[in-house]
C-alpha cells in the first residue's frame, strides 16, 4: 500500500483555513453559537473574497504549503468549497465548529463591553486572518483597535484585506508594545483565542498575570487537560490550573467565569456535534473572561 504523502505547510496555511473555513461554519451551526449578525457575516464574506485575491499574488506563493495552495486554488475554482469542506471533509467539521464558537464568543464578549463603554481601547491578541477586529471596528466605528500577530508576512496581508473591506485596519502593535499601552491606560481590553496554547506554559502563566493585573477586560483561550499524562507541553492540567487560579488576584471571578463560559463552550459543542464526545478526553479549550 502506497504511504500517503506527508503535506508540508506555509506560514499563511492555518491562518488561511481558520478564515475561509469560518465563513460556512458561521452559517453551518448557526442554531448552535452565539447569534451573528446579517452585517458580520456579510463582512466575513467580504473579508474572505478580499483574502483569497491578496494571496492569489505569486509575491505570496512562497508563504503557502500544500494545505495553503489546496484551498486557495479550489476556492477560486468554486466559492461552494469551503463549505463542501465544513460538510464532510476529513476533520474540518470539527475545527471549522471551534472556529465558529471562538468568533461567535468574542463577538458576544466585545458588544457587550462596547455596549457598556463605546470607547473601549482593545486587541486582538495572536490574530492571524481573523476578521474579528476589523469588523468590530468597522460596525462600531471603534478609533482604537489594534492587532498582534509576530509574523510580518501574516500582518501584511492582514492590513491589506481590511484596507480593502473597510477602508482602514487595526493598528498593528507588539507585546510588549501592549504592555507599555495597558500599564498606561491606552488599552483596557484584550481577546486572545487559539494563540496562547502555542506558546511555553511558563511563559503563558506570566502573561496571564500580566493581563489580569492590567486589562480590566479579558476573554483568553487556554487548554486544559484532566490527564496529566496525556497533556500537550502547552496545556493546563487540575494541578498547573490550580497554582493559576492561587497566583492571580481575583480568583473568584476567573473561576466562576471560567467555568460558566467553559460549560457554555460544551454545551454549544456537543448540541452542534453530538457523536464527538471523544474529544472530552483530550486537550481541550478553557475560557477565561472578565
Amino acid at each position: 500500500m502506497a504511504k500517503a504523502k506527508e503535506l508540508k505547510y506555509g506560514l499563511m496555511d492555518i491562518p488561511l483555513s481558520c478564515s475561509v473555513f469560518l465563513e460556512p461554519a458561521l452559517n453551518k451551526y448557526i442554531r448552535s453559537i452565539e447569534p451573528v449578525s446579517r452585517e458580520t457575516k456579510k463582512f466575513v464574506h467580504e473579508w474572505n473574497l478580499a483574502l483569497v485575491d491578496i494571496l492569489k499574488t505569486s509575491q505570496y506563493s512562497a508563504h503557502l504549503g500544500d494545505m495553503g495552495r489546496k484551498i486557495l486554488s479550489r476556492t477560486l475554482q468554486s466559492d461552494m468549497f469551503p463549505a463542501k469542506c465544513v460538510e464532510s471533509a476529513k476533520s474540518v467539521p470539527l475545527h471549522s465548529l471551534h472556529y465558529a464558537i471562538r468568533f461567535s464568543e468574542s463577538m458576544r464578549f466585545l458588544a457587550s463591553k462596547i455596549a457598556s463603554n463605546p470607547n473601549i481601547k482593545f486587541v486582538d491578541f495572536g490574530c492571524g486572518f481573523s476578521p474579528l477586529a476589523p469588523v468590530v471596528q468597522s460596525e462600531y466605528n471603534i478609533d482604537n483597535a489594534y492587532c498582534i500577530d509576530d509574523k510580518p508576512e501574516i500582518i501584511e496581508v492582514y492590513s491589506r484585506a481590511s484596507e480593502k473591506v473597510s477602508g482602514r485596519a487595526p493598528r498593528s502593535i507588539s507585546w510588549a508594545e501592549a504592555k507599555s499601552m495597558a500599564t498606561s491606560k491606552n488599552l483596557d481590553t484584550i481577546v486572545a483565542m487559539g494563540v496562547l496554547p502555542y506558546i511555553a506554559l511558563d511563559d503563558q502563566v506570566s502573561r496571564l498575570k500580566f493581563i489580569n493585573t492590567n486589562f480590566p477586560n479579558f476573554m483568553i483561550e487556554i487548554k486544559y487537560n484532566n490527564n496529566a499524562e496525556t497533556a500537550g507541553e502547552n496545556v493546563f492540567d487540575l494541578t498547573r490550573l490550580q497554582k493559576l487560579r492561587l497566583s492571580v488576584e481575583n480568583t473568584q471571578t476567573l473561576e466562576t467565569t471560567m467555568i460558566q463560559n467553559s460549560l457554555r463552550y460544551l454545551h454549544k459543542f456537543m448540541c452542534a456535534m453530538p457523536g464527538k464526545r471523544y474529544f472530552l478526553a483530550n486537550d481541550r479549550s478553557l475560557f477565561l473572561s472578565r
